[in-house]
């Protein structure tokens, strides 16, 4: 007895191996916008929240892992709460429509950096000769 459904599965198992190559950010900044402002009278809100929460503290995570094993500190203050990230987020994303097709990430740190910017570090100053009388 010939299995006939096995014969029918090998085609769909070699498309599978050509699938189309995954664009480089996996969320834009219009899909995070949509998480991060939904309504509260919606019935995904809940969802939606806690995916844009998840997503926000993830990047900022990520972005301060990248800061530390480059031997530097995270700008943002001790103090902020995770809420205080996803307002952050949200404002910007709203007040710059223009930019919301491109990474999520990316725009999560030009929100970050534009709230809390890192101070510049200042070259030492080379110590003074004295002066022989």
């Amino acid at each position: 007895m010939k299995p006939p459904r096995l014969a029918a599965l090998i085609p769909l198992a070699v498309a599978g191996l050509h699938a189309p190559p995954a664009h480089a950010a996996f969320y834009t900044g219009d899909q995070l916008y949509d998480l991060c402002t939904a309504p509260r009278t919606s019935r995904d809100y809940v969802e939606k929240t806690y995916e844009c929460i998840a997503y926000v503290t993830g990047a900022v995570d990520a972005f301060n892992a990248v800061r530390e094993a480059a031997g530097r500190k995270s700008c943002l203050p001790p103090d902020v709460t995770i809420d205080r990230l996803r307002t952050v987020t949200a404002e910007y994303l709203r007040d710059h429509p223009e930019t919301r097709a491109g990474s999520a990430a990316t725009l999560v740190q030009t929100a970050i950096a534009a709230t809390w910017p890192c101070a510049v570090p200042q070259p030492a100053k080379p110590p003074r000769k004295k002066r022989r009388k």
